[in-house]
């Protein structure tokens, strides 16, 4: 019998708010992103976030706090050391993989990084879920010593049965 691994996904921030986003536009990425935390809770899928994402839910206004911060009671949090995250998230920063301006993006990818997450699901196309990102992500990760990190949209991670 072959052990089959199961990837650590880093959850980012923008996911939680968005299984309570009502746009009609979103409804098949929202399907997705509920779908996703509905695998988490299985057991299906295994998720992780950091503790900057449990501050930033908390910043919710109730009741949707508490609506966020039921989704990570399934969710486990990295064990990612703080300082050793900033400092990562200022080498993406300073070396443009992530644009000066969107620093919190940089704390996504460095969390996910220095807590040892296979892949960071974003729905962060322009910044985070593309090509380009992933490459210069991977450049300075094994540059500074980390993993390679994947980089997926929540459609993209999910388990389908065959």
């Amino acid at each position: 019998m072959v052990a089959r691994h199961r990837p650590l996904l880093y959850l980012e921030t923008s996911l939680f708010g968005f299984c309570f986003d009502e746009e009609p536009r979103n409804a098949s990425r929202r399907e997705a992103v509920v779908t996703l935390f509905d695998q988490v809770r299985l057991g299906i899928l295994e998720a992780a976030t950091s503790s900057r994402t449990v501050l930033e839910l908390n910043r919710a206004a109730e009741p949707l706090r508490s609506r966020l911060m039921s989704l990570l009671a399934d969710v486990t949090l990295t064990g990612a050391d703080d300082a050793e995250a900033e400092r990562l998230a200022a080498v993406y920063l300073r070396d443009g993989v992530v644009p000066e301006k969107e620093v919190e993006d940089a704390r996504y990818v460095a969390y996910a990084t220095v807590g040892r997450a296979d892949v960071l699901v974003s729905l962060n196309l322009r910044h985070l879920a593309n090509e380009w990102a992933e490459r210069g992500i991977g450049a300075v990760n094994l540059r500074e010593g980390y993993q390679l990190l994947r980089i997926r949209m929540p459609e993209e991670v999910l388990r389908y049965e065959d």
